[in-house]
């Protein structure tokens, strides 16, 4: 016989969450801030692709400060958030997560956590006493392990959103148990709070749930003849190979009876658990179980199963250990000795109502109605490929973006400290010419430092001093050339017409100390000449003025211009 694929619809029934794992929880105070009735899972990397101070936001998270972030990120808070969910009460806790596709970012139902449902009903199906898992199943090692002889494929879904669940838990001791609801953690003594009443907040956890309604298209695969094939050539028999040819062989409706059979023992089970262990609100949960059993078919056209979180101890390991839950046996020894064995619930609130957590209806599609559905499928797909490509070119748009942006920043700030070298080299050679009194050049310099930095006030300051500078070296080279024009001519011109003493000695040294001057006969006979035209009073001052001058002629002419005037 010939492989089957059945193409599966997954329909969800009660809050499902298939867990990412504790490392992909959202932390409060480092991933999600909780504001006006909704979480936002904040994206760092857009914030930081935003300008978003990423120091101060990492900051704010660290002292979960959801105002300051709310106010950091002001009215960016949707566009910077990865997620964004209704709260459907406050917490303090992680947020548990939704597995989710690596590329298109989808909610998805791990083929491998359906799968592992499915054999906690199988196993409780083909055990007859207690027996191992390895001793059930067979074991990989020999290649007889019954699992991979039925394959399930994964489920998308289409969105999620936000559940809190509370944790019912029996309180009490020897045979005095009454159910509650926990609402603090265990203390040092190991006892915790648990009473009747029903608070929403208070050791509770929100989890990333796909809710009832939902819908994703999947398959399972029994391979009929690989199974055969170990039958026939395998070195030993497998556990209960009749019962697992019949479930490879039949319709894929015996397996689904199989399930709903064991599905609807539990809920049985449960729902004589919570009518003897009652506390407020757990009538809500009653008629959740009524609904569950309800919706199980006699026909094996679906089957109900319950699956991933709040699974519990007795789904999770095949529900084979007890007939019931309500008189179940309590430990006998160890920390726990006295206790009530497996007596924790979680529960899910949603749409008001409490729920038991995790159940499925899975249900194979019809021939016509798998291709319309694969084709509705393939749609999707293609379209998640445009807008991943479409997310793919926006971020490499962002990225050139980025790119050439600090390519740009880069060039400015090599123009910019190319600018400043040039400046600060202008400015140095400015000072030197200033030292050496080359004014025009040290203007020309500050005025092309100035061009460069027209903000820097030591340009104007330099400049000014220069320019003052160079108007007092101009007057005193005026002054100079005025001076040597008029000391150009012979000493009897520059002395003429002195009428005073000090004039005419003063003016006298002044002519001598001219470069390329002298004294000799025609100067020594201007000079009496000149001397002897001034009046009594300034010969006799004449007298004491002549040191001056003998200091350059020398005495023995001074003494002869005292003879010539008569005042020696």
């Amino acid at each position: 016989m010939e492989d089957r694929k059945y193409p599966i619809e997954l329909e969800v029934i009660t809050p499902l969450s298939v867990g990412a794992g504790n490392d992909n929880e959202w932390v409060k105070g480092l991933d999600f801030i909780q504001k006006d009735g909704k979480v936002y899972v904040i994206d760092m990397q857009k914030a930081a692709a935003a300008g978003v101070d990423v120091e101060a936001l990492t900051a704010l998270f660290l002292k979960s400060d959801d105002r300051g972030i709310s106010q950091l990120l002001g009215g960016k808070i949707e566009e910077l958030s990865r997620y964004i969910f209704d709260l459907p009460t406050r917490t303090d806790n992680n947020i548990k997560t939704f597995l989710r596709t690596q590329f298109y970012d989808k909610p998805l139902v791990a083929g491998s956590s359906i799968k592992g449902s499915i054999r906690s009903t199988l196993f409780h199906y083909l055990r007859i006493s207690e027996q191992k898992n390895e001793e059930v199943f067979g074991t990989m090692k020999d290649g007889t392990d019954f699992m991979r002889f039925i394959r399930v494929g994964d489920v998308e879904m289409p969105s999620t959103v936000l559940v809190n669940t509370k944790i019912f838990n029996l309180r009490g001791h020897g045979s005095e148990w009454q159910g509650g609801w926990k609402h603090r953690g265990t203390d040092r003594e190991g006892n915790s709070h648990t009473d009747d009443h029903y608070n929403p907040v208070g050791f509770n956890t929100l989890y990333e749930c796909v809710v009832s309604g939902r819908k994703g298209l999947g398959n399972i695969s029994l391979a009929t003849n690989a199974f055969s094939l170990l039958e026939k050539f395998g070195k030993e028999k497998t556990p209960y190979a009749n019962k697992k040819q019949a479930l490879l062989n039949e319709p894929i409706s015996h397996l689904f009876q199989i399930i709903n059979d064991v599905t609807r023992e539990y809920l049985e089970k449960e729902r004589a658990f919570f009518e003897k262990y009652s506390a407020e609100r757990s009538d809500e949960v009653l008629d959740n179980i009524d609904l569950l059993l309800a919706m199980i078919p006699t026909d094996g056209s679906c089957c109900l199963l319950k699956m991933s979180a709040g699974v519990g101890f007795h789904s999770i390991t095949g529900d084979w250990q007890y007939p019931d839950y309500d008189k179940t046996k309590v430990w006998t020894d160890g920390r726990h000795s006295g206790k009530k064995k497996y007596k924790s619930r979680k529960i899910a609130e949603y749409n008001h109502r409490l729920q038991l957590m995790g159940f499925v209806r899975l249900r194979a599609l019809r021939k016509e109605e798998a291709t319309e559905r694969e084709l509705v499928l393939q749609k999707q797909h293609h379209n998640q490929q445009e807008q991943m490509l479409d997310i793919v070119n926006r971020r490499e748009a962002e990225l050139q973006r980025k790119i050439a942006t600090e390519q740009a920043r880069r060039q400015a700030a090599e123009i910019e400290k190319q600018k400043f070298e040039e400046y600060n080299r202008l400015i140095l050679q400015a000072k030197q010419d200033k030292d050496s009194e080359r004014w025009d050049e040290a203007i020309a310099s500050l005025e092309k430092a100035e061009a460069l930095c027209p903000e820097k006030s030591e340009v104007a300051q330099l400049k000014a001093e220069c320019l003052k500078a160079k108007s007092v070296a101009e007057y005193n080279l005026q002054a100079q050339k005025a001076t040597q024009q008029r000391f150009g001519q012979p000493l009897s011109e520059v002395i003429k017409g002195k009428t005073s003493a000090g004039n005419l000695v003063g003016t006298t040294v002044k002519w001598l100390k001219v470069e390329g001057h002298s004294y000799g006969a025609s100067e020594q006979a201007a000079f009496i000449n000149e001397a002897q035209q001034l009046n009594a009073g300034e010969k006799k001052r004449l007298k004491s003025k002549l040191s001056d001058l003998e200091k350059i002629v020398g005495k023995e002419n001074t003494e002869r211009i005292r003879t010539e005037l008569g005042i020696s």
